[in-house]
């Protein structure tokens, strides 16, 4: 049996256990042996193994490259609101690479060789085609001839990626200002911050026309930390006693609070993303160039699978990079309840970002690797085609709100990226969900596993349970303190090595503050991110068309 069989057979055998309900997306990496003259028909093959995971045929196919570029990667939406991503590719020098994730609404299944397998005999020979694939090859081969001719805005400098101006180190302490309270990031941005020696929580403030659920949530968190509550949020930030500000209010609220506090001369600590409009985050950008201070935006960046990444990639191990496949799903939520049979339709332009019991997980979870992306390889987007779907939750259902998202996207230099993020429950992983990178290069390609390396863990104690659902907090979204039937005991059926945690992006932020330098997040690498995650919304409300960048 040669090695893309046995992928597509074994994942055929999880997905007939049932234990991951239906399928509802896909995603297959493969770097393989094949020469340009079988790209085509892996690229088919590949799709059809997706169709036949997905128990649907495809209704609308995006390409890029091509069986002479050595690369093709394609998004494909489905009839019956499924999706699926498939990228192939031809290896000339390094390790072979195949990797797959189906996930259904109750769990996933994934397949991973692991550094160093070989055991599976790796055919070179041209395999037949079915009748089906020989369907989805002119479908490839068609969409791949129309994203060649497809009009693209010329590459152009891009203000907001310019380095910000070297501003003045700045000695500790430091007086923080929170903005928003509890059922925001803001409970644990306070505690990274709180925790430096270098700074002291000052207050927390907002606008003062916030609704009462806001202000008593507010009112939570200061009486816990122990700070006075601000009522008003201008006079917080004429204080003197206030260096800098970390701002958690809502995605739409958040652009013009950012306004304020940069044209009060604070450094600034951004929630993702930056803001819930185009217009919003260009203004943030500017507001932070006139007024000369420092911005940084949470990301995941400063953690270990992403250092490990760039700490490669610098190096040149793996050449130039061609192609970048993020997958990041978080295992929160009590899943299987949405209905599949209505298919997800999307909205152009976002009117609400976060809701008590949903959030858009495209942008809540899809942030986190556009940003690294944009980090790692210092590249922009000259295109984008993105599906969004309701996989899982009645909740992000019922109030429009999608649960999982699929983007392509064309890079100026010609890399092609993928990402497929969302949340998919609470059962779906071992840990805290998959969070797993394919790097293509020149070279070599690599996998970087945030739960990898670990120890797993099988003994004859109870399979570990989700927490009831919480009222205040049905999806498990928020931090903070929760009843003892309402908090999720720890996973322990992997175990992996001691690793800094979130507090290493407040350590960033602060380092750069005191050494006077620009973040590596800063916020106009923010907006960069936000104008794509729209691009993506207006290409899912077009049955995942392409969206040329910069948007108009």
């Amino acid at each position: 049996m040669n090695a893309f069989d046995a992928l597509t057979q074994s994942i055929d055998e999880a997905i007939g256990t049932g234990q991951i309900g239906t399928p509802v997306a896909a995603r297959i990496v493969v770097h393989h042996d094949a020469d340009h003259g079988l790209l085509e028909r892996l690229a088919a093959r590949s799709l059809e193994a997706a169709s036949s995971w997905l128990r649907s045929r495809p209704e609308s196919v995006a390409a890029l490259g091509g069986a002479e570029r050595g690369q093709i990667t394609l998004l494909a939406r489905f009839a019956g609101g499924q999706s699926a991503v498939a990228a192939v590719s031809s290896r000339t020098r390094g390790a072979p690479l195949m990797e797959a994730v189906v996930w259904g609404n109750r769990g996933t299944a994934s397949w991973e060789e692991g550094a160093g397998f070989r055991d599976v005999e790796r055919d070179r020979s041209e395999p037949e085609l079915s009748d089906e694939a020989k369907r989805l090859l002119d479908l490839i081969r068609g969409s791949l001839a129309s994203s060649a001719k497809a009009p693209l805005a010329k590459p152009q400098a891009d203000a907001r990626s310019a380095p910000s101006r070297m501003i003045a180190p700045r000695k500790p302490p430091w007086g923080v200002l929170l903005v928003a309270g509890d059922h925001t990031h803001q409970p644990n941005y306070a505690e990274a911050l709180a925790a430096d020696p270098r700074c002291k929580l000052v207050g927390l403030t907002d606008e003062m026309n916030v609704s009462p659920r806001r202000r008593d949530l507010n009112e939570r968190l200061a009486r816990r930390l122990n700070i006075p509550l601000l009522p008003d949020l201008d006079a917080a930030l004429r204080r003197d006693d206030v260096q800098l500000v970390s701002i958690c209010a809502e995605p739409m609220r958040r652009g013009r609070i950012i306004v304020r506090a940069a044209e009060a001369g604070k450094h600034l600590y951004l929630d993702k993303p930056l803001a819930g409009t185009l217009h919003d985050a260009n203004e943030i950008v500017a507001a932070v160039e006139r007024a000369g201070v420092i911005s940084h935006m949470f990301s995941l960046t400063p953690l270990a699978p992403a250092q490990r990444m760039r700490r490669v990639v610098r190096a040149g191990e793996l050449g130039d990079l061609s192609g970048l496949h993020f997958d990041l799903c978080f295992a929160k939520g009590h899943a299987g309840t949405a209905e599949l049979d209505r298919p997800r339709r999307e909205s152009a332009e976002p009117e609400e970002y976060e809701l008590p019991d949903a959030k858009r997980e495209l942008t809540n979870v899809g942030v986190y690797p556009l940003v690294a992306m944009l980090w790692l390889t210092g590249d922009r987007a000259r295109r984008v085609a993105a599906t969004t779907g309701n996989y899982f939750f009645a909740e992000h259902q019922e109030r429009d709100m999608e649960d999982f998202g699929q983007m392509l996207l064309e890079l100026q230099s010609g890399a092609v990226a993928t990402i497929s993020a969302g949340r998919a429950g609470w059962r779906s992983h071992p840990s805290s969900g998959l969070n797993r990178t394919s790097l293509i290069g020149s070279n070599d390609a690599a996998v970087f596993d945030a739960h990898r390396p670990r120890v797993a863990v099988w003994a004859d104690v109870p399979c570990w349970a989700p927490p009831e659902r919480d009222p205040e907090d049905p999806m498990g979204m928020w931090a903070g303190p929760k009843a003892p039937e309402y908090t999720a005991a720890p996973k322990q059926a992997w175990i992996t090595p001691p690793a800094a945690g979130p507090a290493a992006d407040a350590k960033h932020f602060l380092d750069c503050l005191e050494a006077g330098q620009a973040s590596e997040v800063p916020a106009a690498l923010g907006a960069a991110a936000t104008e794509i995650l729209l691009a993506g919304y207006r290409s899912a409300s077009r049955n995942g068309e392409w969206v040329s960048l910069p948007l108009d």
